[in-house]
């Protein structure tokens, strides 16, 4: 397959694809609302319902057990869908469901049950809503402009990161943690009216020689990323990667709120604060490419960055706390760096009509990591303890680093055949 030279400037790119910058703004504002229910929904369980560290495993797994369960399936029925429909869609019902809790807040019935629940649809929509976008990404800006399009997509991706946990830590001190999440659910309410203002809709996908069967469909995506060599070592860092961040996401609340006694609204902060990483890493993620070139782009920015992870388990009270934020945020920034150059290559290789079959396989196969990674994080509270769970998970997070030096990547040509723009 032909891969394109060049990639226009990002900054012309927002400037003139209006249905760019309403996907753009749809995916600040759901992002921003995801970010406020990532820090509502376990303050909710800790600190209303006094949930155990199992407990919140439980509610981090349900989250992201659809990546597990419905990852392959979903990259099937989008691929056969128009995928700005799928986006609506998700978006409507993750909005919902959200509404529920605070109603059922209101009147007392709220449990860790719902929560699981809520946690699980979320996750659903979730799964439906990634694996479409990244389709929709290529079908409207074209190949020629991807690394600009998922560069814009990841700056804002991280700048709601940055926004969305402080906002939600104040917003579940201010009005409850059911507040906050009944203010997710207008955000996404907001995003699905953003992107039904794209015009015009693409057009349904129209396959020859019949419906095909599920079972192969299903394997497509699986065998398409098992035979490309770089996906697969992008692959196995993922899930190393997610297993050892998903059980510090059941870690952190535990240590932070009840050990370390920081309020919801300072919890924020400090999870907002890991953000910053994410929002330098990726406005500098186009220039790094065009510096080292996509091969280089795949490891390096692990290797400089990740080794400051061994700086969170020092967090303390006091000025020490920093020491979490900071290891946190070296680690995502490399990531974003790395991601908007791996995202582009496997965008670029890959043939259109497998595009969400391959998205999803992807997901499956790394995101499938998250929920098992949120129950081994409350084994690991409840065997080793919080301090000694956290130094577990930093130092699995850094071991992630280790398949993106394998041969395949380190000899890849810098540029990968794909244009830096």
């Amino acid at each position: 397959m032909d891969v394109p030279e060049r990639v226009r400037p990002a900054d012309d790119l927002l400037r003139s694809h209006r249905g760019f910058r309403l996907l753009l703004a749809s995916d600040v504002v759901s992002r921003t609302g995801g970010h406020v229910a990532l820090v509502a929904l376990p303050l909710l369980a800790v600190l209303v319902l006094d949930a155990s560290a199992q407990q919140v495993g439980l509610l981090v797994a349900a989250s992201t057990l659809a990546f597990l369960v419905v990852a392959l399936p979903a990259g099937v029925w989008v691929d056969r869908l128009r995928q700005r429909s799928v986006l609506v869609a998700a978006d409507l019902v993750r909005a919902l469901v959200l509404l529920s809790v605070p109603v059922t807040a209101a009147f007392g019935a709220l449990s860790l049950g719902q929560l699981y629940v809520v946690a699980l649809v979320i996750g659903v929509g979730n799964v439906f809503f990634d694996v479409a976008q990244q389709g929709y990404v290529t079908y409207l800006v074209g190949k020629d402009r991807l690394l600009a399009g998922f560069s814009k997509l990841e700056v804002a991706g991280n700048g709601s990161q940055l926004v969305g946990p402080p906002l939600g830590g104040a917003l579940v001190q201010i009005v409850t943690a059911s507040g906050a999440l009944a203010f997710n659910a207008v955000c996404h309410l907001a995003s699905a009216w953003l992107l039904g203002r794209i015009r015009p809709p693409e057009p349904q996908v129209d396959r020859p020689g019949g419906r095909p069967r599920l079972g192969r469909e299903l394997t497509t995506g699986v065998r398409y990323v098992a035979g490309q060599p770089i996906l697969r070592l992008v692959v196995l860092h993922g899930m190393i990667a997610l297993l050892f961040e998903y059980a510090l996401l059941t870690v952190q609340p535990l240590l932070l709120v009840n050990t370390l006694g920081l309020s919801p609204a300072a919890y924020g902060l400090v999870t907002g604060a890991v953000a910053v990483g994410g929002v330098v890493g990726s406005v500098f993620a186009n220039r790094f490419v065009a510096t080292f070139g996509i091969a280089r782009t795949l490891w390096l920015p692990f290797a400089v960055t990740f080794p400051l992870l061994l700086l969170m388990p020092l967090v303390g009270q006091g000025w020490l706390v920093v020491l979490y934020p900071i290891g946190y945020a070296a680690y995502i920034g490399g990531s974003a760096i790395q991601n908007v150059a791996q995202i582009t290559y496997r965008q670029a290789i890959c043939p259109p009509e497998l595009h969400g079959r391959m998205n999803s396989a992807m997901r499956f196969l790394m995101w499938g990591m998250m929920p098992v990674g949120g129950l081994f994080g409350g084994f690991l509270v409840q065997a080793i303890g919080e301090r000694t769970a956290l130094w577990v998970c930093a130092v699995g997070m850094l071991a992630s680093l280790l398949p993106m030096l394998g041969r395949p990547v380190l000899r890849l040509p810098p540029d990968a055949g794909i244009g830096q723009g």
